[in-house]
């Protein structure tokens, strides 16, 4: 299925131009397109793989940050939207963040356009520190340090004060666990602003003159938005019995706007501040229009009364959208997948039991014509993600060959609450197992469904669950594939990426302790793979940072001198994630070739 996939976005701050990032020519880079129809300026190409941008208030550049060769050590440069000329503001030989990794919330830069604020791990690379740039002057100042304490390891700017004078920043010790500083930089004073016990998070969204605007756990177990005052009391603005994902305010703050989580699909609601007026944003299709901290490029941005969102259906290509919320006119601004099939399936909402009685959650695509098919159970990355109906040319793939797909939501998974998210720690290979044989169970019971062509499929994390079903729970499956997953959690905890170290204890376990480490080795596909029955799919970037390619490696030696069925394929020139358009187009035709060979009636 030939498609754009398009992974962030940001309007101008005149609101003239979008600019947005788009795999069109081979691999991800910033494209720009004018909204009223005219002639955009054609943006330069950079070296590497451009993971997210971000507009200089006064238009006249656009920051990228850029992964030269999927290792994930990002840099920063900017592109002169009149020369075209690209200026690198970081070296290549460390790792900078403009906000939460991964994410695209935030702004960098100060709101008189004087100041650049990153992240940056130059100084010691298991902690974020956060830096100040001025554009002047190139002069860069640290403004927080991290320290010496577990949980003093991620600092990340999120945007600046309305008179610049003080930077918001984030402590994102694990993703339940966070915290907001002010860094004032005019005496260098830091004050925290959230002090709380036990978990919570606080994902900011804006800085107005009355407050900072914040989605919050504190006291709760879904995420509510409020106003985080000067006296550090919240004025609570929406609290509903679903997640709130994140929220944007217009640049005068006259509007509102956050977006509810309600069974994977977003409902999105606006607020005037200054009269109290209340609404929802119609206009658009049914979507997910936000994530939490804008993963996967999907956050919001408010030029008066315009919305721009990314707009993901399971049976189109992501697009940029506006709405105006004065008059609910919709536009779709880009045009990703023109060719795509018309007959594209939509996902069912379920739930189901898990082994152990807990509720599941999950997204069910049922193949067309097809009165008895098999299914595959895919498992989402993280484990703290969340899958949700976007588009995904692998599931569409695979339903067209007849195979249906159960993309699961175990527990682990966000937008269910903090408690459901946090069943995950220090359990990785426990109660998440359970839930997939609750998947494999509901699946049985379905008059469709043949029980005896069960596959899993999985990425990162769910690399390790597929590995996990396939050699713990060997009965239920047909075929697996495990995508850089992970097989030796002892292996991998011990070779984290530096900025992930300190929080591995309270996350995955502590290798030097004699029970966890009793717990963590029977929890690891690897000690158990003279187990494996189904004919099982490894795929690795050989460059990954996240998990090494030792752990596919290893697995695929074991198994191989058990003399059981196992592929290993290393993908050249990537990382954890895969870049290159083709690259990615190959691997997913691979996948899907495996399934249909062996889930076949």
């Amino acid at each position: 299925m030939i498609f754009d996939d398009l992974g962030g976005f940001a309007p101008s701050p005149d609101g003239a131009l979008l600019a947005y990032i788009s795999d069109a020519s081979g691999s991800p880079q910033p494209w720009c397109l004018r909204l009223d129809g005219g002639e955009a300026p054609r943006l330069s190409e950079v070296d590497g793989t451009v993971t997210r941008l971000a507009w200089r208030p006064d238009g006249s550049r656009l920051l990228v940050q850029v992964d030269p060769d999927g290792a994930e050590n990002y840099r920063l440069a900017e592109i002169d939207l009149d020369s075209g000329a690209v200026e690198w503001l970081t070296s290549a030989d460390t790792r900078v963040e403009i906000g939460v990794p991964y994410a695209s919330s935030g702004d960098p830069y100060s709101p008189d356009g004087r100041l650049l604020a990153y992240a940056s791990n130059a100084r010691d690379s298991t902690v974020f520190d956060v830096l100040v740039r001025d554009l002047t002057t190139g002069a860069v100042t640290t403004v927080l340090q991290a320290g010496v304490e577990v949980s003093e390891d991620r600092y990340l700017p999120m945007f600046f004060s309305p008179d610049s004078r003080a930077l918001l920043v984030l402590r994102l010790h694990q993703n339940t666990e966070h915290d907001l500083f002010v860094c004032h930089l005019d005496n260098g004073a830091i004050e925290h602003i959230t002090p709380h016990e036990g978990p919570a998070k606080f994902l900011p969204a804006a800085w107005s003159a009355d407050g900072i605007y914040v989605c919050t756990s504190l006291d709760r177990d879904h995420t509510g938005l409020a106003l985080l005052k000067a006296d550090a009391s919240l004025e609570w603005l929406a609290t509903p019995e679903h997640d709130i994902d994140g929220a944007a305010l217009s640049p005068d703050g006259s509007r509102l706007v956050w977006g509810v989580n309600v069974a994977t699909y977003t409902q999105l609601e606006w607020l005037n501040p200054k009269t109290g007026e209340r609404g929802t944003v119609d206009g658009l299709p049914r979507c997910v229009a936000m994530q939490e901290f804008g993963y996967d490029g999907q956050t919001a941005h408010l030029r008066g009364d315009e919305l721009f969102v990314l707009v993901s259906r399971p049976t189109a290509a992501k697009d940029a959208w506006s709405v105006n919320l004065a008059t609910g006119r919709a536009r779709q601004l880009t045009d990703s997948g023109p060719d795509l099939p018309d007959d594209l399936v939509e996902p069912e909402v379920v739930r189901f039991p898990s082994a152990d009685g807990r509720t599941v959650h999950g997204l069910l695509y049922r193949p067309r014509g097809v009165s008895r098919a098999g299914v595959v159970v895919d498992v989402h990355g993280g484990p703290e993600h969340q899958t949700r109906p976007w588009f995904s040319s692998m599931t569409q793939a695979l339903l067209a060959r007849g195979i249906g797909v159960l993309a699961t939501n175990i527990r682990g998974s966000s937008g269910y609450g903090l408690s459901y998210q946090r069943l995950i720690y220090r359990d990785w290979g426990g109660g998440d197992l359970d839930d997939l044989a609750g998947a494999a169970a509901y699946l049985n019971g379905l008059s469709w469904v043949d029980g005896q062509r069960l596959g899993v499929f999985g990425a990162s994390y769910g690399g390790f669950a597929a590995l996990s079903c396939v050699t713990r729970l060997p009965q239920l499956w047909r075929a697996g594939v495990s995508i850089c997953g992970v097989s030796d959690l002892v292996n991998d905890v011990r070779t984290f990426p530096p900025t992930w170290r300190r929080r591995a204890k309270d996350w995955l376990g502590d290798p030097d302790d004699p029970a966890d480490l009793a717990r963590l080795r029977e929890a690891s596909p690897y000690l158990h793979a003279h187990r494996l029955r189904a004919p099982l799919l490894l795929v690795h970037g050989i460059n990954d940072t996240r998990v090494s390619i030792k752990e596919s490696d290893r697995m695929y030696a074991r198994l191989v001198e058990l003399d059981l069925p196992v592929k290993l394929v290393r993908v050249d020139g990537e990382g954890h994630v895969v870049a290159d358009r083709d690259t990615k187009e190959n691997e997913e035709e691979m996948v899907v070739n495996w399934f249909a060979r062996h889930l076949a009636p």
